[in-house]
């Protein structure tokens, strides 16, 4: 997998157990494939079917141990082109959403992080954020794979990287996209958000989960983390804002503050 001054890779984090069913696009210029496999048992590259390890636009790699934010920090290390963007092993990747936003990165040195949208997510046209916009810490919470890229120089100059205490696999499982995204943008970065589809989520993720104990918890973590002490200003307008998703009023309440979500009744 060779170095370009334009190339883009697409780091894909993967698990053993879901290896037999990944799918890419069709080969296309320009557009590479780092597949990250944790827990690995025997060759890194066993149980992927055959067409797919015949193309010469993907790279195995073998990590060690779990975790989504570990596997997003070796992609930083190990990808080759200048762009990456980053990917889970069940998402479906639409590569002319990827390329369009490579370009607009690519054509503003300014810019050091792009965001599309997942064609599930995308509002409809007319709509005040179907509409170029700049990201900031208020904005970027519904950021997450694959709908964003960065230019990676910018990431090592800035010296940001995912936080490993969260994510899929860590103590807090979830929050790793937009933890990285808010800690570019406060080191400086600049990111634009554009109406562009860089793939889907066909299947439930962990972020529509609004009764897990553990995820609620995870949640109120991430906000913490991204504001610190203004979350006490945020919290409330957060369960404000998603009142709806919430269990009861009293769920709503037990996360502003802090306390065990009520038994359900």
């Amino acid at each position: 997998m060779s170095d370009s001054v334009d190339g883009l890779t697409v780091a894909i984090s993967a698990m053993t157990d879901r290896r037999a069913g990944l799918v890419l696009p069709p080969p296309c210029p320009g557009l590479r494939y780092l597949l990250l496999v944790q827990e690995a048992r025997g060759p890194a590259d066993a149980g992927f079917a055959p067409e797919l390890l015949a193309r010469d636009d993907l790279r195995i790699v073998p990590l060690p141990g779990r975790g989504l934010s570990n596997s997003r920090n070796a992609a930083l290390e190990l990808a080759e082109d200048p762009y990456l963007a980053f990917s889970d092993d069940d998402l479906v990747l639409e590569p002319r959403g990827l390329l369009l936003l490579r370009d607009v990165l690519r054509g503003d040195d300014r810019l050091d992080l792009v965001a599309g949208w997942r064609r599930e997510t995308l509002p409809p046209r007319g709509h005040r954020r179907h509409v170029l916009h700049r990201l900031s810490l208020y904005n970027s919470g519904r950021v997450c794979a694959p709908e964003f890229m960065v230019r990676r120089a910018a990431v090592r100059r800035r010296g940001v990287r995912f936080d490993p205490g969260f994510g899929v696999g860590a103590p807090l499982p979830t929050g790793e996209d937009y933890i990285f995204v808010t800690d570019l943008l406060k080191a400086g970065a600049r990111g634009l958000s554009l109406p562009v589809v860089a793939g889907s989520h066909p299947h439930p993720s962990t972020g529509d989960d609004w009764r897990d104990p553990e995820l609620m918890q995870a949640r109120r973590a991430v906000l913490l983390r991204v504001f610190g002490w203004r979350a006490a200003a945020i919290l409330p307008l957060y369960a404000w804002r998603h009142r709806h998703r919430f269990a009861s009023p009293r769920a709503a309440l037990a996360f502003v503050f802090g306390r065990p979500a009520p038994a359900a009744a």
